[in-house]
């Protein structure tokens, strides 16, 4: 299931794999890593250039609240960062779609048409854990948007260091 909207990816029931942390369950760390990764990959993948990106820059993630129990028990990281243009759009989203299907995630909407004066198209995934992954390819500024899981981890109430 791909979520679309503000705040944070939602954990849903049964999300956990037999002898796997449930949903909200997996540590703030285990958490904040896979999604610098899942950022990490999909701009490696995207076709254009990321100049404010840098894996290694951890600090300053303040996660925002998201639910997994009950309303606002939890924290997830999110970003989006800008990056450059692409040359063509469609056949960046078309590489990200194998990309991301070959990773194990759920295609979502895509938007082909973002208006009169938009040149860009949209793209977005789920990963089973629950992680939302948006790719906004175009010929002026591309963009790309992750929302982590859910996690449930006290020491996700803290900004990274």
């Amino acid at each position: 299931m791909v979520i679309f909207a503000s705040g944070c990816a939602a954990n849903q029931p049964g999300d956990g794999h037999r002898g796997e942390p449930g949903p909200g369950e997996r540590s703030a760390q285990e958490v904040f890593t896979d999604f610098m990764d899942a950022v990490d990959d999909t701009v490696q993948k995207s076709g254009a250039d990321w100049p404010i990106w840098n894996r290694s820059h951890t600090a300053g993630f303040f996660p925002g609240p998201c639910s997994v129990r009950s309303r606002d028990d939890g924290r997830a990281y999110q970003t989006q960062i800008e990056g450059g243009p692409v040359e063509d759009p469609k056949a960046a989203v078309e590489r990200m779609r194998a990309h991301w299907e070959s990773k194990g995630y759920e295609i979502g909407n895509i938007f082909d048409n973002m208006g009169g004066n938009t040149t860009g198209i949209e793209i977005g995934a789920s990963t089973p854990r629950g992680m939302v992954l948006i790719f906004t390819p175009s010929k002026g500024t591309s963009f790309v948007n992750v929302h982590s899981e859910c996690t449930l981890d006290p020491a996700a109430d803290r900004r990274t260091t």
